[in-house]
């Protein structure tokens, strides 16, 4: 079995525009396996370790956005995440410092940033 929960996230924009923009400024997260978009919506699929699968329930840490979350449990295939080059600051321009979620489900932060 993998150590590692997959998620597609489905999330509404006002606009086409709006869902590159912002799929553009994920596009480099080290979680990220596959996205695009359709319309105003972003179509993402993510991978992460079973203990941080709160990270893929995007309803419930953004309820003001306009989404949706499916969660896989068991991977078959990747089994791992690729390798990651260390990066200073995520990669998606994220200001981790004070970020709610630190205290609410014990974040390390980001994969791709060495400390």
């Amino acid at each position: 079995m993998s150590e590692y929960a997959g998620g597609i996230v489905v999330i509404e924009t006002g606009s086409p525009e709006e869902a590159l923009r912002r799929a553009r400024e994920v596009k480099n997260c080290p979680k990220l396996l596959a996205l695009g978009t359709a319309g105003n919506k972003i179509f993402s699929f993510y991978m992460v370790p079973k203990g941080n699968k709160w990270w893929l329930d995007y309803p419930e840490l953004f309820p003001e956005e306009r989404s949706e979350a499916h969660i896989l449990e068991t991977m078959v295939y990747p089994e791992a995440l690729p390798r990651i080059t260390p990066a200073k600051t995520p990669p998606c321009g994220a200001d981790c410092e004070g970020c709610r979620f630190i205290e609410r489900y014990g974040c390390k932060g980001c994969l791709a940033v060495t400390t």
